[in-house]
């Protein structure tokens, strides 16, 4: 499915072209009969700007693609390119639904930030005096951990770890429950680990002191007011009509259309948006918490979710080594200003919306590929056409990272010097139990071996790697895969499973 180069046949490339330069033209139509100003049409800035980001969608592969630019409280640019599905005739749109994956954090925490305007929670505030129940396994972090600690990945919990509980069949509440067995991946506030449940942590918290849940408080929150009427905080909102993208991945011959995901973890990745509708949410950002004069966030709430809570590493297209995360996004210094931004990947999806406070200018790109570096490079022409060129060349450090996004679908490592099973397959078919997920029943069909997990029985893959090791993988890439291995007895049967990733699991039964 995925192969290494980033060449595109000519027939693919005049595709993607030819689609674009069709959505180009009816996008333009509809923009300029009123969406955008007339002055935008001869900005200085975005001379070129159109064929950049054809050329873009071609190097990159992408399908479609959507590009909205805020000034002040004004859209300067939006547009859609492309195809929302390879192989169809529907252009994608400014009001084409995608799902904007983790861009959705910034929303959280700023959904969480009215209810902080209200006075009834507090960032610094230990979640246990909000929901007694909550508990960690690092006994520390779970007694003194804060919403800051939760939305800034500073609490300890190991990089998308637990995220497989949103899939198997959980409620919220048996899920709250079981993250007391995540195994901490790091010391309590030691350094930055992106998490998921963190963000699903929450916003329990926030549904627990707001009385609904978070898809209905982020809702009413926040899309409401900023009359955000294409978007939703449910993936049913994607099928709501016929105007929305389809999930790619691959190269060349080899791109095709994928299923997209439901996010596991809501509050990390949930929400559905446009290109319009999401230039409303940057407005906002760059207005200072307000929004066609109804105060949304207070100023004092806006500037401490976007204030850096934690340092994170190297950050933005200059690598600024105090790149930070604050509550929801990620900031880093380009040139001498402070770039505020969030970017998001779902199966099939990558999307990014960053903007630059002091110029009150912000960007969101949103396109229909996974793992796809499409968005960055974007997002770098923006910043050097606004704020002055780097100095080096950003695109071409672009297209090298893409790369580092490929990487990211993960395979086991299998040793050149592997040995083989030491047991027939049949011998580890069985159910196991473990704290954290709950059952999982192994099934062997003749050599080979899958597995059900938790309440719904959701399938995995069992890859073998060496002796009794095996790689556990699910049938969506951006689920955690990870190794296992089957343990044995004194009396040398088969008593449990091991595994870093997914924890202990005790034999209860045979197959």
């Amino acid at each position: 499915m995925f192969i290494s180069c980033f060449g595109v046949s000519l027939t693919m490339a005049r595709k993607i072209v030819s689609s674009v330069l069709i959505s180009g033209i009816i996008v333009t139509m509809v923009i300029f009969a009123g969406t955008l100003p007339a002055t935008a049409a001869s900005d200085a800035r975005l001379e070129g700007f159109d064929a950049y980001i054809e050329k873009m969608l071609a190097d990159y592969e992408v399908p479609g693609a959507v590009v909205g630019i805020v000034e002040g409280d004004r859209v300067i640019y939006l547009k859609g390119f492309g195809v929302r599905e390879i192989g169809e005739p529907g252009t994608v749109d400014e009001n084409t639904r995608f799902q904007v994956a983790s861009v959705t954090k910034w929303f959280t925490g700023a959904a969480i930030g009215t209810i902080v305007d209200e006075g009834k929670l507090s960032w610094d505030t230990p979640v246990v005096e909000y929901i007694p129940e909550f508990a960690l396994k690092d006994e520390y972090a779970g007694r003194y951990a804060t919403l800051r600690d939760l939305l800034a990945h500073r609490a300890g919990l190991a990089p998308y770890g637990g995220e497989l509980l949103g899939r198997i069949g959980y409620s919220n509440e048996e899920i709250l429950h079981r993250t007391r067995y995540l195994e901490p991946a790091a010391s309590f506030r030691e350094r930055y680990l992106y998490s998921n449940v963190g963000y699903f942590v929450a916003g329990e918290v926030a549904a627990r002191i707001d009385n609904r849940s978070w898809e209905d408080l982020t809702r009413e929150r926040i899309l409401v007011p900023l009359g955000m009427t294409r978007s939703g905080t449910t993936h049913e909102t994607m099928y709501l009509d016929s105007n929305h993208a389809s999930g790619h991945a691959g190269y060349g011959l080899d791109l095709e259309t994928i299923p997209l995901e439901s996010a596991s973890m809501p509050a990390a990745g949930q929400i559905v948006s446009t290109g319009a509708d999401m230039t409303r949410w940057v407005r906002m950002l760059v207005g200072n918490g307000t929004f066609e004069g109804e105060q949304i966030l207070a100023p004092a709430t806006l500037m401490e979710i976007m204030k850096p809570s934690m340092v994170s590493g190297p950050g933005g297209p200059l690598g600024d080594p105090n790149g930070a995360t604050g509550l929801g996004c990620d900031s880093y210094r380009f040139l001498e200003y402070r770039v505020v931004e969030k970017n998001g990947a779902l199966d099939g999806v990558r999307s990014i919306v960053a903007i630059v406070p002091k110029e009150q200018i912000g960007i969101v790109v949103i396109a229909n590929k996974q793992l796809t570096a499409f968005p960055e490079a974007v997002r770098c022409e923006f910043l050097e056409r606004f704020l002055g060129r780097a100095g080096v060349d950003l695109q071409e450090k672009t297209l090298a990272s893409q790369k580092i996004w490929d990487s990211l679908i993960l395979s086991p490592d299998i040793p050149a010097d592997a040995h083989p099973q030491t047991r027939d397959s049949a011998d580890f078919a069985g159910t196991y139990m473990g704290s954290l997920f709950g059952d999982l029943r192994v099934i062997a069909a003749g050599d080979v071996l899958t597995v059900e997990i938790g309440r719904v029985g959701f399938p995995g893959n069992l890859t073998h790697v060496t002796d009794n090791v095996f790689w556990l993988s699910w049938p969506n890439p951006d689920d955690q895969p990870g190794y296992i291995t089957f343990t044995t007895g004194p009396d040398g049967s088969v008593n449990g499973i091991d595994s870093k990733t997914f924890g202990r699991f005790t034999r209860t039964g045979q197959a």
